[in-house]
């Protein structure tokens, strides 16, 4: 009886940590979150208009991320 109990218990704990597992895998928590690099372009003098930054995020792996970008008009 006290054999059985052990295996169960032993069993389930398996169970939890490959549900864990799945799940942090399916939604990317346990990937490490690529760098926001901060896009600093230098303008080119001939471009004629105003120039600004873009800014807009989206979503990587589950995690939400800035991307920068000179949009010139």
């Amino acid at each position: 009886m006290l054999k059985t109990v052990f295996i169960s218990a032993i069993a389930s704990i398996a169970c939890a940590f490959a549900l864990f597992a799945g799940a942090a895998s399916a939604t990317g928590y346990l990937n490490r979150g690529t760098e926001v690099v901060d896009v600093a372009a230098p303008l080119a003098q001939d471009i004629a208009g105003d120039c600004v930054v873009q800014t807009r995020w989206v979503q990587s792996g589950g995690k939400m991320i800035q991307v920068e970008r000179p949009v010139c008009y």
